[in-house]
């Protein structure tokens, strides 16, 4: 059992030149204690809660991570700006903390009175952990109608977070989306019936598809195939080929970057079984997932099948658009190519084929064109070219700072260990120190 020295506010007045020697038992096991007991008697949830983080050792970052809530939103709490509609997210808060309800101010069986049941509650929380979703049947009580003209609102909106994804990274975007997923999940669908329901499951699994991409590019991909997941059980109720498809193959890509080779085979066949008007584009993207599968097995003859059936449903259609699979025009195909390539050990086509695509990159996908220029080192490095892989991975790193990408930061460390041969020169420590700063 994991222990650890108290430094609650009320010994440290105490004794403040040094701690006091209590020792205080981690959540899960802890009974409380002469010094946990202090956190009850705060002057307010804020400072119960600021308290019993530092005793945890825990920056709000981290305990903000640990619930799925910005940081901003841990440190509105502590200093006391929660309004009544914060009950979950205090429950959640005080739960994460080893904290009982009466300490940040609930009573003991409020979420039970209010109609949850808390564990249930919790255990729900915990296993969408950071996802930004509590489900909170005590607003049912009175439901609002809900305005036809908010589904046009939702997909103008998703286009615009989209972009900024593509420009500044996830971080940018997680924010609201998990702002305008709540106010789905919990206002819209509660609200609404008939047509109007339908149309908002279907722009609610593109919501809730997104929320699994962002988490895919932050390095979280438990939450991602749990939104992934999610967004499949809304467009199933909507009885929406076309999106069923298009989460299918993003469902694909996850497998693909756990390196589950089958898996990912299984899922782009299956996203290219779904009858119904299919867009091209989203076939195409099935396509593509299922060539990285087989590129991951070796399989180079159905590798170069699956490429050559992508690139033919996108040939000719150079312009990106807002729509599903929108993004997968002709340089995406290349760039995912050249990928294949360098999965199947020829790095000289890889290089070759992710220079074709970076000439013709969307400007507004610049988080992408920093994670390809990533590959096109390791492309580089597995050639055997120590200097153009160097100045390519420093190139990745300057759009990796300002997207925060982790796949891309994951891809640059890959390149400084296959530079491994090279790791004394003044290049290759250059950029490693640059990559360790990041």
């Amino acid at each position: 059992m994991h222990q650890t020295l108290c430094v609650c506010r009320t010994c440290i007045r105490m004794r403040p030149d040094r701690y006091c020697g209590h020792l205080l038992i981690e959540p899960r096991h802890r009974r409380p204690g002469p010094c946990m007991g202090q956190l009850a008697h705060h002057s307010s949830a804020g400072e119960a809660i600021s308290a019993a983080r530092r005793v945890r050792g825990w920056t709000q970052k981290q305990l903000a991570d640990m619930c799925g809530y910005s940081q901003s939103t841990i440190s509105r709490l502590e200093r006391g700006r929660q309004s009544a509609r914060d009950v979950d997210v205090l429950a959640l808060v005080a739960d994460r903390l080893g904290m009982d309800p009466t300490e940040v101010g609930l009573a003991g069986d409020a979420l039970h009175n209010a109609g949850v049941n808390r564990r249930d509650f919790l255990g729900k929380t915990t296993a969408a952990a950071g996802l930004g979703i509590l489900l909170t049947p005590s607003n049912a009580a009175a439901r609002r109608p809900v305005n036809p003209a908010v589904v046009g609102h939702l997909q103008q909106l998703r286009a615009t977070l989209v972009q900024s994804d593509g420009l500044y990274g996830p971080h940018a975007a997680i924010s609201a989306v998990h702002d305008h997923l709540t106010v789905i999940e919990q206002q819209l669908l509660p609200g609404a019936h008939g047509p109007l329901r339908l149309a908002i499951l279907q722009t609610g699994a593109e919501w809730a598809e997104f929320a699994g991409w962002l988490y895919e590019d932050l390095g979280r991909p438990e939450q991602a195939l749990w939104w992934s997941d999610r967004a499949m059980e809304w467009a199933q109720e909507a009885d929406d080929p076309v999106r069923q498809a298009f989460i299918l193959m993003r469902k694909a890509q996850q497998s693909v970057g756990l390196g589950q080779r089958q898996r990912a085979v299984g899922l782009a066949s299956a996203a290219l079984r779904v009858r119904g008007d299919v867009p091209a584009r989203i076939r195409a993207s099935a396509h593509l997932q299922a060539a990285h599968g087989h590129a991951l097995i070796g399989g180079e003859l159905p590798t170069l099948r699956a490429l050559d059936a992508a690139q033919a449903l996108v040939e000719g259609d150079e312009a990106v658009n807002d729509q599903l699979g929108g993004y997968c025009n002709h340089a995406y195909v290349y760039a995912q190519r050249a990928t294949c390539y360098l999965r199947l050990g020829k790095p000289t086509d890889a290089v070759t084929t992710y220079r074709k695509a970076l000439d013709h990159w969307p400007a507004i996908y610049q988080r992408e064109r920093g994670l390809h220029l990533a590959r096109l080192a390791s492309a580089h490095t597995a050639d055997r070219a120590p200097d153009a892989a160097c100045a390519t991975a420093m190139e990745a790193l300057e759009i990796s700072r300002e997207t925060e990408s982790r796949r891309t930061t994951e891809e640059l460390q890959r390149v400084i260990t296959g530079l491994a041969p090279w790791r004394r020169t003044a290049m290759v420590q250059d950029l490693t120190e640059a990559v360790a700063a990041v």
